[in-house]
């Protein structure tokens, strides 16, 4: 074994979209739980409540709507098929097609058209 290879790196837990989606959710609702709390106690009769509880309210409504701006967004991947080179287009959430020249399954990774190898 060479001791210059540190081998295959390891990698942690990623932030992928399920995670993401449940964390942005679990954050607004704190907030807006704590400054509904801070609305209705102390925000009874003094400002000093409504000044921290009303944005907290505010910030728990939107927060998560901004932390999953990414999950709305659709890209549109163009390109050729891999067996008889004609125009594909399609979403980024497809995951096979079928060409319409050529009638062959093709396969859709990490933004570009690959071959699907048949069983």
């Amino acid at each position: 074994m060479d001791v210059s290879d540190p081998g295959p790196e390891k990698t942690g837990p990623t932030f992928d979209s399920a995670y993401s989606f449940s964390f942005s959710i679990a954050i607004g609702l704190l907030l807006f739980i704590a400054g509904l709390i801070i609305v209705l106690t102390i925000g009874q009769g003094a400002t000093i409540g409504l000044i921290f509880g009303i944005p907290l309210l505010v910030t728990g409504l939107v927060l998560p709507l901004f932390m999953m701006r990414d999950l709305f967004r659709k890209s549109d991947i163009v390109g050729q098929c891999p067996y008889c080179q004609a125009r594909l287009e399609t979403s980024d959430a497809t995951l096979r097609l079928r060409c319409p020249s050529c009638n062959n399954v093709v396969g859709v990774k990490e933004g570009a058209f690959h071959r699907v190898e048949h069983s």
